[in-house]
């Protein structure tokens, strides 16, 4: 399949949104009820629009077929998205091999993202491991349950584990000595 995938821009908005509801309508539907999924839907002009993103498209011939994006300030993912009669083709993965690349590039250690739970699996599947279950609210009243993940994306050097293990050490110590003190 030969998709292409560019920085959005401006004019890609509206499509962004519609294809991001079709989404939620279609694919998160047996994790989500249908106020929570509204409550998304209704919630995501204004997110796409405040939040400073890196975002990417996804083209096959001149549809829309995905997105994906990223923050610019911190290493965090906060949309990945396919259009349903798209789904399961690799352009959810070469989205996101595509913001690994650029979080590399912005010297980024660890990539965050807090998973919907209709996507756990494919950041698992993508070597993203569960930090915690977590969450927010939409619309400031509609709780929507999503789980914490996180890559490392560039390893620690040999002298920053190292470097690591003095400090935990170092609490540890610290906490004993407290204990110990009463």
């Amino acid at each position: 399949m030969n998709v292409q995938i560019y920085l959005a821009k401006p004019e890609d908005l509206e499509r962004i949104l519609e294809l991001q509801a079709s989404s939620l309508k279609l694919l998160a539907s047996q994790e989500y009820n249908a106020r929570q999924i509204e409550s998304l839907i209704r919630s995501q002009k204004s997110a796409r629009s405040e939040y400073k993103e890196i975002v990417f498209v996804a083209y096959f011939h001149s549809k829309l077929v995905g997105f994906a994006s990223l923050s610019v300030y911190t290493s965090t993912i906060h949309a990945i998205f396919v259009h349903p009669d798209f789904k399961r083709l690799g352009i959810g993965k070469r989205l996101l091999e595509t913001m690994e690349h650029t979080a590399i590039e912005k010297e980024y250690r660890t990539l965050y993202v807090m998973s919907s739970l209709t996507a756990v699996n494919f950041y698992r599947a993508m070597g993203y491991k569960k930090t915690h279950k977590s969450g927010f609210w939409s619309e400031g009243k509609t709780w929507i349950p999503c789980v914490n993940m996180q890559k490392q994306l560039i390893p620690l050097t040999p002298r920053e584990k190292w470097t690591w293990r003095i400090i935990f050490f170092i609490i540890c110590l610290v906490v004993v000595v407290r204990l110990l003190r009463g």
